[in-house]
């Protein structure tokens, strides 16, 4: 049901249809608050409502047991917030969702938000660009998210450094971090993932340094470098 400029709440119907596997509101109107009802939909397993204009805070049911099956999730270009969803509710989480694709962009997460779905390990997408995350990016998250191949954290206030332990990440493929506070410097293990095609981190405080030089990455063919105060050269 895509662009069809639906408006107003989400029809409380809809969340009696204990069958129902997929669910498109991309594109319409729709406003209101994203209800708890949603855990009836026990067979639900792609829920993709961005460009509306959902608020208030996000059911947590959306990451516990009661949606089972649900592993394509995106919310972006709403008014949506963290509200009850704390990190403390990660306990259980791992376990009990099989989330792989979650894409959050463009709206008004909070650090908590981040810090709660670092625990979903399954992940392959993960964006939450456009928010307002204030923190410094969690220094174990390379062994957080072993499966991520796109990491989207761009357009927030981030802090600190790109930590060592996304070296890990080894299905990378996209990380996009531009447009941060991020500082420090960029190190040359950061352009030779084999797999990488995409590296954006301008935008920053970042500083290159002169051994970043002869990258092995000869499949990378988005590169981002700009903008405040980046340092150094890139030696050929």
């Amino acid at each position: 049901m895509d662009e069809n400029n639906f408006n107003g709440c989400i029809p409380p119907q809809l969340f009696h249809l204990p069958l129902l596997q997929n669910l498109y509101f991309d594109d319409n109107s729709l406003s209101g608050q994203l209800s708890t009802e949603i855990r009836n939909l026990t067979s639900l397993q792609l829920l993709s409502l961005p460009a509306n204009h959902l608020s208030g805070s996000i059911p947590p049911q959306l990451f516990h047991f009661h949606l089972p099956l649900l592993w394509y999730l995106h919310l972006d270009g709403n008014f949506l917030n963290s509200g009850e969803v704390r990190p403390d509710d990660e306990e259980g989480i791992e376990n009990t969702t099989i989330l792989q694709d979650l894409s959050f962009s463009r709206n008004k997460f909070s650090n908590d938000m981040l810090l709660l779905v670092l625990c979903l390990k399954g992940l392959n997408l993960l964006d939450l660009s456009y928010n307002d995350l204030s923190m410094e990016i969690p220094y174990e998250i390379g062994n957080l998210l072993p499966s991520i191949s796109f990491l989207a954290l761009s357009d927030n206030r981030l802090t600190g450094g790109i930590p060592r332990s996304m070296q890990k990440l080894n299905n990378l493929e996209g990380l996009y971090l531009q447009n941060n506070l991020l500082t420090g410097e960029i190190l040359s293990w950061l352009l030779d993932f084999e797999g990488l095609r995409s590296l954006y981190v301008g935008g920053n405080r970042l500083i290159l340094k002169n051994s970043v030089e002869r990258a092995q990455n000869n499949n990378l063919f988005g590169l981002s470098l700009k903008y405040r105060g980046l340092f150094g050269e890139v030696i050929k």
